[in-house]
């Protein structure tokens, strides 16, 4: 009989049975600003994607193609829900805006700079590097930069 441990590691609900790992949204991290609040779940579902591709990767199968999908649309949406932010920082002359849009740059970066030739070589151990790295940022991103900004967008009306 196969055992299972289960623990909440930032936010992320990993089960073990081999390497099986599912990423949780978990309420404690809304912010109470809803168009945010959402767009945050959608960086975790397709997040989300990547996990369960490389959860249900057998040894050997040609994964590439489909992670490299994944990491264009984690890419692209993580774009898109910057820019939105951004817009909220300019409009509302937020304080820490210079910052906080230097996190999204080097984010943008990094993600832009991975060696997607490394991911051919070993997939599986590569995307779970890839995948780490995703939801720890992710995840701590939104409890640490994203709370600063909260007060002043409720103040503001955005919800």
């Amino acid at each position: 009989m196969t055992k299972f441990s289960s623990r909440i590691i930032i936010g992320i609900d990993y089960i073990r049975e081999g390497v099986h790992i599912m990423i949780k949204w978990d309420a404690q991290y809304e912010l109470g600003i809803s168009t945010i609040d959402e767009q945050h779940k959608e960086l975790i579902k397709i997040t989300g994607r990547l996990s369960d591709l490389l959860t249900n990767a057998i040894e050997g199968d040609d994964i590439y193609d489909e992670m490299v999908t994944i990491i264009e649309a984690v890419t692209d949406y993580t774009v898109y829900h910057f820019q939105f932010e951004e817009e909220l920082f300019n409009k509302f002359d937020y304080e820490y805006k210079d910052s906080h849009i230097a996190e999204h740059n080097k984010l943008i970066d990094e993600i832009r700079s991975l060696d997607l030739r490394a991911v051919d070589e070993d997939q599986v151990v590569y995307g779970k590097k890839i995948l780490k790295f995703l939801i720890t940022w992710v995840f701590k991103h939104i409890t640490g930069s994203d709370c600063l900004y909260k007060n002043l967008f409720v103040e503001k009306g955005i919800a």
